[in-house]
Protein backbone atom coordinates (compact mmCIF):
# COMPACT_ATOMS: atom_id res chain seq x y z
CA UNK A 1 0.00 0.00 0.00
CA UNK A 2 1.34 3.48 -1.03
CA UNK A 3 0.83 6.47 0.64
CA UNK A 4 -0.83 8.19 -1.86
CA UNK A 5 -3.90 5.19 -1.30
CA UNK A 6 -4.98 7.35 1.71
CA UNK A 7 -5.66 10.34 -0.80
CA UNK A 8 -7.10 8.35 -3.76
CA UNK A 9 -8.94 4.82 -4.05
CA UNK A 10 -7.54 2.33 -6.32
CA UNK A 11 -9.83 1.73 -8.87
CA UNK A 12 -9.53 -2.12 -8.29
CA UNK A 13 -7.06 -3.62 -5.20
CA UNK A 14 -5.36 -6.55 -6.14
CA UNK A 15 -6.99 -9.92 -5.21
CA UNK A 16 -4.07 -10.80 -2.39
CA UNK A 17 -4.71 -7.16 -0.72
CA UNK A 18 -7.08 -5.32 1.57
CA UNK A 19 -8.41 -2.55 -0.12
CA UNK A 20 -7.25 0.84 0.48
CA UNK A 21 -7.49 2.22 3.94
CA UNK A 22 -9.49 5.18 3.00
CA UNK A 23 -12.08 2.54 1.35
CA UNK A 24 -12.48 0.88 4.22
CA UNK A 25 -12.62 4.06 6.49
CA UNK A 26 -15.44 5.34 4.31
CA UNK A 27 -17.23 2.06 4.00
CA UNK A 28 -16.42 1.65 8.07
CA UNK A 29 -17.81 5.05 8.36
CA UNK A 30 -21.09 4.46 5.99
CA UNK A 31 -21.93 1.19 8.49
CA UNK A 32 -21.14 3.27 11.88
CA UNK A 33 -23.35 6.40 10.97
CA UNK A 34 -25.66 4.67 9.27
CA UNK A 35 -26.05 2.04 12.45
CA UNK A 36 -26.09 4.42 14.82
CA UNK A 37 -28.45 6.51 13.59
CA UNK A 38 -30.59 3.80 13.40
CA UNK A 39 -30.18 2.94 17.04
CA UNK A 40 -30.40 6.24 17.79
CA UNK A 41 -34.14 6.14 16.46
CA UNK A 42 -35.03 2.86 18.03
CA UNK A 43 -33.61 4.16 21.50
CA UNK A 44 -35.89 7.59 20.82
CA UNK A 45 -38.74 5.66 20.58
CA UNK A 46 -38.24 3.25 23.58
CA UNK A 47 -37.60 5.77 25.69
CA UNK A 48 -40.92 7.92 24.68
CA UNK A 49 -43.04 4.44 25.40
CA UNK A 50 -41.13 3.63 28.51
CA UNK A 51 -41.54 6.98 29.82
CA UNK A 52 -45.17 6.24 29.76
CA UNK A 53 -45.12 2.77 31.45
CA UNK A 54 -42.74 3.24 34.32
CA UNK A 55 -41.41 6.14 36.43
CA UNK A 56 -38.65 8.42 36.85
CA UNK A 57 -37.29 6.52 40.21
CA UNK A 58 -37.06 3.22 37.71
CA UNK A 59 -34.80 5.25 35.18
CA UNK A 60 -32.84 6.74 38.11
CA UNK A 61 -32.29 3.15 39.71
CA UNK A 62 -31.22 1.81 37.01
CA UNK A 63 -28.74 4.47 36.31
CA UNK A 64 -26.93 3.73 39.33
CA UNK A 65 -27.07 -0.10 38.46
CA UNK A 66 -25.38 0.31 35.18
CA UNK A 67 -23.08 2.56 36.51
CA UNK A 68 -21.42 0.43 39.38
CA UNK A 69 -21.94 -2.71 36.46
CA UNK A 70 -19.91 -0.17 34.20
CA UNK A 71 -17.11 0.90 36.64
CA UNK A 72 -16.56 -2.70 37.78
CA UNK A 73 -15.67 -3.66 34.30
CA UNK A 74 -13.40 -0.63 33.64
CA UNK A 75 -12.11 -0.79 37.24
CA UNK A 76 -11.20 -4.22 35.72
CA UNK A 77 -10.16 -3.74 32.39
CA UNK A 78 -7.03 -4.91 30.68
CA UNK A 79 -7.47 -3.47 27.11
CA UNK A 80 -8.04 -6.96 25.57
CA UNK A 81 -10.29 -5.65 22.91
CA UNK A 82 -7.52 -2.74 21.96
CA UNK A 83 -4.73 -4.64 22.38
CA UNK A 84 -6.13 -6.58 19.60
CA UNK A 85 -6.60 -3.81 17.15
CA UNK A 86 -3.38 -2.09 17.94
CA UNK A 87 -1.14 -5.03 18.19
CA UNK A 88 0.99 -6.65 15.86
CA UNK A 89 0.07 -9.71 17.22
CA UNK A 90 -3.51 -8.91 16.91
CA UNK A 91 -4.43 -11.56 14.33
CA UNK A 92 -2.37 -13.98 15.78
CA UNK A 93 -5.02 -16.67 17.52
CA UNK A 94 -2.85 -17.46 20.35
CA UNK A 95 -2.97 -14.64 21.17
CA UNK A 96 -6.57 -14.00 20.76
CA UNK A 97 -7.44 -17.30 23.28
CA UNK A 98 -4.73 -15.99 25.66
CA UNK A 99 -7.17 -12.75 25.97
CA UNK A 100 -10.27 -14.29 25.68
CA UNK A 101 -9.54 -16.44 28.51
CA UNK A 102 -8.28 -12.87 30.63
CA UNK A 103 -11.73 -12.34 29.59
CA UNK A 104 -13.68 -15.07 30.87
CA UNK A 105 -12.35 -15.02 34.18
CA UNK A 106 -12.61 -11.30 34.67
CA UNK A 107 -16.48 -11.25 34.17
CA UNK A 108 -16.58 -13.84 36.96
CA UNK A 109 -14.42 -12.15 39.38
CA UNK A 110 -16.76 -8.97 38.55
CA UNK A 111 -19.90 -10.57 39.29
CA UNK A 112 -18.71 -11.65 42.61
CA UNK A 113 -17.73 -8.05 43.24
CA UNK A 114 -20.94 -6.92 42.67
CA UNK A 115 -22.57 -9.32 44.72
CA UNK A 116 -20.57 -8.11 47.50
CA UNK A 117 -21.68 -4.19 46.78
CA UNK A 118 -25.07 -5.63 46.72
CA UNK A 119 -25.43 -4.84 50.57
CA UNK A 120 -23.16 -1.64 51.05
CA UNK A 121 -24.85 0.14 48.20
CA UNK A 122 -27.93 -0.53 49.70
CA UNK A 123 -27.16 0.96 52.94
CA UNK A 124 -25.44 3.86 51.17
CA UNK A 125 -28.35 4.89 49.39
CA UNK A 126 -31.07 3.93 51.69
CA UNK A 127 -32.76 1.83 48.52
CA UNK A 128 -33.68 -2.00 49.53
CA UNK A 129 -34.09 -3.14 46.00
CA UNK A 130 -30.44 -2.74 44.98
CA UNK A 131 -29.66 -5.63 47.36
CA UNK A 132 -30.85 -8.06 44.33
CA UNK A 133 -30.42 -5.98 41.76
CA UNK A 134 -26.84 -5.73 41.66
CA UNK A 135 -26.25 -9.55 41.47
CA UNK A 136 -28.56 -9.95 39.12
CA UNK A 137 -28.01 -7.30 36.29
CA UNK A 138 -24.16 -8.34 37.44
CA UNK A 139 -24.85 -11.76 35.41
CA UNK A 140 -24.60 -9.01 32.48
CA UNK A 141 -20.54 -9.05 33.46
CA UNK A 142 -20.13 -12.92 32.96
CA UNK A 143 -21.77 -12.87 29.62
CA UNK A 144 -19.86 -9.86 28.40
CA UNK A 145 -16.94 -12.04 28.96
CA UNK A 146 -17.46 -15.14 27.34
CA UNK A 147 -18.07 -12.51 23.83
CA UNK A 148 -15.87 -14.19 21.32
CA UNK A 149 -12.92 -12.15 20.19
CA UNK A 150 -13.89 -12.01 16.50
CA UNK A 151 -16.01 -8.97 17.84
CA UNK A 152 -12.30 -6.90 18.41
CA UNK A 153 -10.96 -8.75 15.05
CA UNK A 154 -13.39 -7.46 12.90
CA UNK A 155 -13.37 -4.36 14.36
CA UNK A 156 -9.62 -3.91 13.69
CA UNK A 157 -9.79 -4.83 10.47
CA UNK A 158 -12.77 -2.27 9.60
CA UNK A 159 -15.20 -4.81 8.75
CA UNK A 160 -18.54 -3.06 10.18
CA UNK A 161 -21.27 -4.02 8.60
CA UNK A 162 -21.63 -7.51 10.34
CA UNK A 163 -20.65 -5.33 14.02
CA UNK A 164 -23.17 -2.85 12.95
CA UNK A 165 -26.07 -5.72 12.66
CA UNK A 166 -24.90 -7.70 15.68
CA UNK A 167 -25.30 -3.86 17.90
CA UNK A 168 -29.06 -3.27 16.24
CA UNK A 169 -29.98 -7.12 16.97
CA UNK A 170 -28.69 -6.99 20.12
CA UNK A 171 -30.44 -3.42 21.21
CA UNK A 172 -33.79 -4.62 19.71
CA UNK A 173 -34.05 -7.83 20.97
CA UNK A 174 -33.59 -6.27 24.98
CA UNK A 175 -35.96 -3.80 23.82
CA UNK A 176 -39.25 -5.53 22.66
CA UNK A 177 -37.89 -7.82 26.42
CA UNK A 178 -38.38 -4.56 28.29
CA UNK A 179 -41.20 -3.47 26.86
CA UNK A 180 -43.04 -6.40 26.97
CA UNK A 181 -42.60 -6.59 30.98
CA UNK A 182 -43.07 -3.14 31.29
CA UNK A 183 -46.31 -3.33 29.55
CA UNK A 184 -47.52 -6.57 31.40
CA UNK A 185 -46.57 -5.40 35.13
CA UNK A 186 -48.39 -2.22 34.21
CA UNK A 187 -51.44 -3.93 32.64
CA UNK A 188 -51.63 -6.11 35.67
CA UNK A 189 -50.95 -3.15 38.24
CA UNK A 190 -47.87 -4.55 39.39
CA UNK A 191 -45.77 -2.85 42.65
CA UNK A 192 -43.30 -0.69 40.87
CA UNK A 193 -40.94 -2.27 42.54
CA UNK A 194 -41.54 -5.19 39.83
CA UNK A 195 -42.16 -3.10 36.60
CA UNK A 196 -38.00 -2.48 37.56
CA UNK A 197 -37.27 -5.77 37.07
CA UNK A 198 -38.11 -5.42 33.05
CA UNK A 199 -35.03 -3.31 32.52
CA UNK A 200 -32.92 -6.00 33.92
CA UNK A 201 -34.10 -8.89 32.47
CA UNK A 202 -33.89 -7.07 29.38
CA UNK A 203 -30.07 -6.28 29.89
CA UNK A 204 -29.77 -9.74 29.96
CA UNK A 205 -31.53 -10.77 27.11
CA UNK A 206 -29.30 -8.37 24.76
CA UNK A 207 -26.14 -9.98 26.71
CA UNK A 208 -27.21 -13.51 25.67
CA UNK A 209 -27.93 -12.54 22.02
CA UNK A 210 -24.85 -10.70 21.45
CA UNK A 211 -22.39 -13.82 22.94
CA UNK A 212 -24.49 -16.26 20.38
CA UNK A 213 -24.03 -13.78 17.71
CA UNK A 214 -20.20 -12.98 17.97
CA UNK A 215 -19.57 -17.11 17.53
CA UNK A 216 -21.76 -17.54 14.79
CA UNK A 217 -22.16 -14.79 12.67
CA UNK A 218 -18.89 -13.64 12.65
CA UNK A 219 -16.15 -15.34 10.55
CA UNK A 220 -13.18 -16.92 11.76
CA UNK A 221 -11.97 -19.30 14.65
CA UNK A 222 -13.76 -19.32 17.91
CA UNK A 223 -11.84 -18.62 21.06
CA UNK A 224 -10.72 -21.70 23.57
CA UNK A 225 -8.61 -21.28 26.76
CA UNK A 226 -5.16 -20.64 26.23
CA UNK A 227 -2.60 -18.46 28.35
CA UNK A 228 0.48 -18.07 26.24
CA UNK A 229 3.02 -16.62 28.28
CA UNK A 230 4.46 -14.14 26.03
CA UNK A 231 1.33 -13.17 24.30
CA UNK A 232 0.13 -12.84 28.16
CA UNK A 233 2.89 -10.16 29.25
CA UNK A 234 2.30 -8.12 26.08
CA UNK A 235 -1.12 -8.09 27.08
CA UNK A 236 -0.31 -6.59 30.58
CA UNK A 237 2.46 -4.56 29.51
CA UNK A 238 -0.01 -2.88 27.24
CA UNK A 239 -3.19 -2.88 29.57
CA UNK A 240 -1.80 -1.70 32.92
CA UNK A 241 -2.23 1.91 31.78
CA UNK A 242 -5.24 1.28 29.74
CA UNK A 243 -6.92 -0.27 33.23
CA UNK A 244 -6.26 3.12 34.98
CA UNK A 245 -7.27 5.34 32.16
CA UNK A 246 -10.72 3.35 31.57
CA UNK A 247 -11.27 3.61 35.34
CA UNK A 248 -11.03 7.49 35.26
CA UNK A 249 -12.81 7.37 31.82
CA UNK A 250 -16.19 5.49 33.73
CA UNK A 251 -16.11 8.52 36.46
CA UNK A 252 -15.32 10.81 33.67
CA UNK A 253 -18.72 9.75 32.20
CA UNK A 254 -20.49 8.58 34.46
CA UNK A 255 -19.44 9.73 37.67
CA UNK A 256 -22.19 12.12 38.02
CA UNK A 257 -24.34 8.67 38.04
CA UNK A 258 -23.31 8.10 41.41
CA UNK A 259 -23.19 11.28 43.05
CA UNK A 260 -26.48 12.89 41.55
CA UNK A 261 -28.69 10.21 43.51
CA UNK A 262 -27.01 10.82 46.84
CA UNK A 263 -27.26 14.79 46.60
CA UNK A 264 -31.06 14.79 44.92
CA UNK A 265 -32.26 11.75 44.75
CA UNK A 266 -33.38 9.20 42.36
CA UNK A 267 -36.10 10.98 40.93
CA UNK A 268 -33.78 13.94 39.48
CA UNK A 269 -31.33 10.84 38.48
CA UNK A 270 -34.01 10.11 36.38
CA UNK A 271 -34.62 12.92 34.84
CA UNK A 272 -31.08 13.99 34.66
CA UNK A 273 -30.58 10.75 32.84
CA UNK A 274 -32.92 11.51 29.80
CA UNK A 275 -31.75 15.27 29.36
CA UNK A 276 -27.88 12.80 29.01
CA UNK A 277 -29.06 10.74 26.32
CA UNK A 278 -30.44 13.28 24.30
CA UNK A 279 -27.74 15.43 24.63
CA UNK A 280 -24.80 12.84 24.34
CA UNK A 281 -26.76 12.13 20.59
CA UNK A 282 -23.82 14.05 18.79
CA UNK A 283 -21.15 12.98 21.12
CA UNK A 284 -21.95 9.24 21.09
CA UNK A 285 -21.70 9.32 17.55
CA UNK A 286 -18.33 10.95 17.70
CA UNK A 287 -17.21 8.15 19.94
CA UNK A 288 -18.50 5.26 18.26
CA UNK A 289 -16.72 6.53 14.98
CA UNK A 290 -13.27 7.49 16.87
CA UNK A 291 -13.81 3.90 18.68
CA UNK A 292 -14.66 1.65 15.50
CA UNK A 293 -13.30 3.47 12.68
CA UNK A 294 -10.56 6.44 13.62
CA UNK A 295 -8.79 4.09 16.23
CA UNK A 296 -8.45 1.33 13.73
CA UNK A 297 -6.97 3.52 11.21
CA UNK A 298 -4.77 5.38 13.36
CA UNK A 299 -3.03 2.45 14.89
CA UNK A 300 -2.55 1.31 11.11
CA UNK A 301 -1.16 4.30 10.40
CA UNK A 302 0.94 4.40 13.00
CA UNK A 303 2.27 0.56 12.64
CA UNK A 304 3.18 1.55 8.70
CA UNK A 305 2.97 5.61 7.88
CA UNK A 306 2.84 7.66 10.80
CA UNK A 307 4.12 11.02 9.27
CA UNK A 308 0.41 11.01 7.72
CA UNK A 309 -1.45 10.97 11.05
CA UNK A 310 -1.25 15.02 11.77
CA UNK A 311 -3.09 15.79 8.30
CA UNK A 312 -5.59 13.12 9.23
CA UNK A 313 -6.06 13.86 12.37
CA UNK A 314 -6.76 17.67 11.42
CA UNK A 315 -9.50 16.62 8.91
CA UNK A 316 -11.44 14.28 11.11
CA UNK A 317 -11.65 16.79 14.06
CA UNK A 318 -13.09 19.42 11.90
CA UNK A 319 -15.96 16.79 10.69
CA UNK A 320 -16.10 15.39 14.06
CA UNK A 321 -16.67 18.89 15.78
CA UNK A 322 -18.60 20.35 13.40
CA UNK A 323 -21.46 17.40 13.42
CA UNK A 324 -21.34 17.81 17.30
CA UNK A 325 -21.84 21.39 17.37
CA UNK A 326 -24.45 21.50 14.87
CA UNK A 327 -26.45 19.12 16.89
CA UNK A 328 -25.51 20.52 20.49
CA UNK A 329 -26.85 24.02 18.88
CA UNK A 330 -30.12 22.03 17.86
CA UNK A 331 -30.83 21.12 21.55
CA UNK A 332 -29.83 24.06 23.05
CA UNK A 333 -32.51 26.12 20.81
CA UNK A 334 -35.02 23.78 20.96
CA UNK A 335 -34.56 21.57 24.10
CA UNK A 336 -37.06 22.51 26.42
CA UNK A 337 -39.22 22.76 23.53
CA UNK A 338 -38.59 19.24 22.39
CA UNK A 339 -38.56 18.36 26.21
CA UNK A 340 -42.48 19.55 26.32
CA UNK A 341 -43.36 17.51 22.84
CA UNK A 342 -41.51 14.29 23.70
CA UNK A 343 -42.64 13.56 28.03
CA UNK A 344 -45.35 14.38 30.06
CA UNK A 345 -44.60 17.13 32.84
CA UNK A 346 -42.83 14.81 35.03
CA UNK A 347 -39.93 15.04 33.09
CA UNK A 348 -40.06 19.16 32.36
CA UNK A 349 -37.01 19.73 34.27
CA UNK A 350 -35.61 17.67 31.11
CA UNK A 351 -35.41 20.57 29.44
CA UNK A 352 -33.15 22.86 30.77
CA UNK A 353 -30.80 20.14 31.70
CA UNK A 354 -30.71 19.27 27.99
CA UNK A 355 -29.82 22.79 26.57
CA UNK A 356 -26.56 23.22 29.27
CA UNK A 357 -25.34 19.70 28.87
CA UNK A 358 -25.44 20.25 25.04
CA UNK A 359 -23.92 23.58 25.29
CA UNK A 360 -20.79 21.30 27.83
CA UNK A 361 -20.25 18.53 25.42
CA UNK A 362 -19.23 21.41 22.58
CA UNK A 363 -16.06 21.68 24.64
CA UNK A 364 -16.33 17.90 25.54
CA UNK A 365 -15.71 16.75 22.71
CA UNK A 366 -13.13 19.42 21.30
CA UNK A 367 -10.65 17.88 23.59
CA UNK A 368 -11.87 14.09 23.40
CA UNK A 369 -11.44 13.81 19.81
CA UNK A 370 -7.34 13.98 20.42
CA UNK A 371 -7.63 10.80 22.14
CA UNK A 372 -7.55 8.04 19.87
CA UNK A 373 -4.20 9.34 18.73
CA UNK A 374 -2.88 8.76 21.80
CA UNK A 375 -4.04 5.57 21.88
CA UNK A 376 -3.02 3.97 18.97
CA UNK A 377 0.70 5.85 19.57
CA UNK A 378 0.89 3.94 22.83
CA UNK A 379 0.56 7.26 24.81
CA UNK A 380 -1.80 5.45 27.42
CA UNK A 381 -0.14 7.45 30.34
CA UNK A 382 -0.68 10.79 28.66
CA UNK A 383 -4.38 9.56 28.24
CA UNK A 384 -4.71 9.03 32.00
CA UNK A 385 -3.48 12.42 33.17
CA UNK A 386 -6.05 14.13 31.17
CA UNK A 387 -8.69 11.95 32.13
CA UNK A 388 -8.20 12.35 35.66
CA UNK A 389 -7.60 16.53 35.15
CA UNK A 390 -11.11 16.08 33.46
CA UNK A 391 -12.67 14.02 36.63
CA UNK A 392 -10.81 16.81 39.13
CA UNK A 393 -12.54 19.61 37.00
CA UNK A 394 -15.99 17.85 36.45
CA UNK A 395 -16.26 17.06 40.17
CA UNK A 396 -15.44 20.39 41.41
CA UNK A 397 -17.93 21.68 39.42
CA UNK A 398 -20.45 19.94 40.69
CA UNK A 399 -19.68 19.83 43.84
CA UNK A 400 -19.59 23.57 43.80
CA UNK A 401 -22.73 24.01 41.66
CA UNK A 402 -24.57 22.24 44.17
CA UNK A 403 -23.56 23.96 47.23
CA UNK A 404 -24.32 27.32 45.45
CA UNK A 405 -26.97 26.10 43.49
CA UNK A 406 -28.28 23.02 44.48
CA UNK A 407 -30.11 20.94 40.95
CA UNK A 408 -29.23 24.28 39.08
CA UNK A 409 -25.73 25.21 40.37
CA UNK A 410 -24.78 21.14 39.79
CA UNK A 411 -25.54 20.59 36.06
CA UNK A 412 -24.12 24.43 35.81
CA UNK A 413 -21.01 23.09 37.58
CA UNK A 414 -20.86 20.13 35.31
CA UNK A 415 -21.07 22.39 31.53
CA UNK A 416 -18.36 24.60 32.44
CA UNK A 417 -15.68 21.93 33.46
CA UNK A 418 -14.86 21.58 29.73
CA UNK A 419 -13.48 25.28 29.77
CA UNK A 420 -11.54 24.74 32.71
CA UNK A 421 -9.78 21.79 31.19
CA UNK A 422 -9.47 22.81 28.12
CA UNK A 423 -5.84 24.81 28.56
CA UNK A 424 -4.62 21.73 30.18
CA UNK A 425 -5.18 19.63 27.29
CA UNK A 426 -3.82 22.95 24.64
CA UNK A 427 -0.34 22.42 26.26
CA UNK A 428 -0.38 18.57 26.42
CA UNK A 429 -0.60 18.17 22.54
CA UNK A 430 1.31 20.51 21.75
CA UNK A 431 4.35 19.28 23.33
CA UNK A 432 3.40 15.99 21.34
CA UNK A 433 2.99 18.23 18.33
CA UNK A 434 -0.44 17.21 17.76
CA UNK A 435 -2.18 20.91 18.90
CA UNK A 436 -4.67 22.23 16.45
CA UNK A 437 -5.40 25.64 17.24
CA UNK A 438 -7.14 26.88 14.04
CA UNK A 439 -9.45 23.77 14.50
CA UNK A 440 -10.39 24.47 18.34
CA UNK A 441 -10.48 28.35 18.13
CA UNK A 442 -13.19 28.47 15.95
CA UNK A 443 -15.51 26.17 18.24
CA UNK A 444 -14.19 27.61 21.44
CA UNK A 445 -15.61 30.83 20.41
CA UNK A 446 -18.69 29.33 19.15
CA UNK A 447 -18.94 27.88 22.42
CA UNK A 448 -18.46 30.89 24.36
CA UNK A 449 -20.95 32.67 22.59
CA UNK A 450 -23.47 30.70 22.77
CA UNK A 451 -23.18 30.33 26.79
CA UNK A 452 -23.22 33.85 26.94
CA UNK A 453 -26.55 34.49 25.20
CA UNK A 454 -28.22 31.47 26.37
CA UNK A 455 -27.89 33.03 30.31
CA UNK A 456 -28.60 36.59 29.05
CA UNK A 457 -32.13 35.44 27.58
Amino acid sequence: MTESSLDRMPEKPPDNQKPSLLRRVMRGAAWTFGGHAASQIIRLANNLILSRLLFPEAFGLMALVYAVLGGLQMLSDTGTNANIIQSKRGEDQIFLNTAWTIDCIRGFVLWLCACLLAFPMTSFYQEPLLVYLLPVAGLTLVLCGFESNKLALANRNLNLGRLTFIDLSVQVSGIVVVLLGATLAKSLGAPKDVAVWSLVVGSLVSSVVKVVLSYTYLEGENNRFQLDRQALQEIISFGKWIFLSTLLTFFAYQGNNLIIPRLVGFGFLGVFSFASSLSQLASSIVSMMEGRVLFPSFSELHRDRPERIRPILKRTRIVLNGVNCAVALFFICFGQTLIRIMYDARYNDAGWILQLLALGSIMTVLSSTYMNVLLAQGKTNIMTLMLILQIVMQFIGMFVGYYLGKELGLVIGLTFSGWAIYPFAAVMYARLSLWQPEVDFPVIGLATGTAILLFLL
